[in-house]
């Protein structure tokens, strides 16, 4: 029997800026990577699994050192293809690249001829929470998401949360839709030696214990309510713990860095690394934090906080949308429009840090490890069984 072919969209893998869509790309990968490594010797071999990239970015793509995940040349460079996809102007690929069933993992497909097709839908924001988005992109995706959820045979999500607001939004059947969640990588997420978080504390320049938040500087991550939350603590606290602010400047950040210029001018210790953090060094500056804050509005899934938590770091999440699938028990949960609760949830925390942590160290990295990129690329290898491919 002729082996079946799975094409997956890489351009959000080769891209210039390695976006989150980029690292949940990579992590299915590594998971198929390893299934497949894992069925070499069965009767029924796995599908070929070959993702579609742009003619110049083959040397990128080997960088990643798949064992088993093949690759096919679009004949565009990355520029072009790009921007024919964002348009809606790319001729059917298929017609290139061959029947089989299609993975397309940025929230808009490509066009088919011949092909079936799924679909990873994220989140909602831009639909639900446009407040919260950049509004070029928000216009985008909403004009052509629906067009490729409503072409797709399935539609794949990153928690049961956002695939409640896909069967609502789009009113699928729920037979369509299936969770595959984000993970951690533990060969890379673990806590730290105070070796080494002291060198890499020293590499950017931060110094002393810190709160830590970590995410893209945007409205839709809530930072201004943590930078009131920080400065509301108490003079005691505000002397030993500065706010470290670690992440991208995204968009509508205007009256956030004002704000946090008005707060640092009023003497509160507000402080952000000396340069882009890199993320080999983020696990040392995660498990050199006293305690993790992540007050978003809404998130899909949301990867920092279980990050922290496979540090064996404090978490104090808000709780909302998916964040209480990421977090479990092993964080706290807080309403974050309540101003006083998110304060009085820091100083308890922090007062009670030693024991915390230890208790952290356990439930923590055992939260993290209740998702595996191996068991997510199952959702997708099952998703491409269903429909036959």
């Amino acid at each position: 029997m002729k082996q079946k072919t799975i094409f997956i969209d890489g351009l959000g893998l080769v891209e210039g800026h390695f976006s989150g869509i980029g690292q949940y790309i990579l992590g299915i990968l590594r998971g198929l990577d390893e299934l497949i490594e894992e069925s070499k010797y069965d009767d029924q071999p796995l599908p070929r699994i070959v993702v579609v990239i742009p003619r110049d970015s083959v040397k990128k793509f080997k960088r990643f050192g798949f064992k088993h995940i093949g690759y096919k040349r679009f004949p565009l460079p990355f520029r072009y293809m790009a921007a024919l996809w964002h348009r809606g102007k790319l001729p059917p690929i298929d017609l290139w690249c061959g029947r089989g069933t299609y993975i397309f993992p940025r929230f808009v497909g490509m066009p088919l001829v011949f092909s079936k097709s799924i679909l990873v839908v994220y989140d909602l924001s831009f639909e639900l929470h446009r407040q919260y988005s950049d509004e070029g992109n928000a216009l985008f995706l909403s004009k052509f998401t629906r067009k490729s959820v409503e072409k797709s045979k399935k539609v794949i999500t990153i928690s049961k949360s956002v695939e409640r607001e896909i069967l609502d939004f789009y009113k699928l059947p729920k037979s369509m839709v299936s969770v595959a969640y984000p993970a951690t990588d533990p060969k890379l997420f673990y806590r730290r030696s105070d070796k080494e978080i002291a060198r890499i504390k020293q590499k950017y320049n931060i110094k002393g214990d810190y709160i830590l938040a970590l995410s893209n500087l945007e409205p839709r991550k809530n930072i201004s309510a943590l930078v009131d939350a920080y400065c509301s603590l108490p003079k005691s606290v505000t002397d030993k713990y500065a706010l470290l602010l670690v992440g991208a400047s995204g968009w509508k950040t205007e009256t956030l860095f004002n704000h946090i210029l008005q707060k640092a001018d009023e003497g509160y210790n507000i402080i952000r690394p000396s340069k882009y953090v890199k993320d080999i060094d983020k696990p040392a500056i995660i498990s050199g934090a006293s305690l993790f804050v992540y007050p978003s509005h809404y998130e899909g899934f949301g990867i920092p906080p279980v990050e922290a938590l496979a540090c064996g770091v404090p978490v104090i999440a808000a709780n909302n949308s998916s964040l209480p699938e990421a977090v479990g028990t092993a964080g706290k949960l807080v309403d974050i429009d309540d101003a006083d609760l998110l304060v009085r949830t820091i100083k308890e925390t922090l007062d009670n840090k030693e024991g915390l942590t230890a208790e952290v160290a356990k439930d923590g990295p055992a939260q993290a490890r209740t998702f595996s990129w191996k068991e997510s690329a199952k959702v997708f290898l099952e998703a491409a069984e269903e429909l036959g491919s």
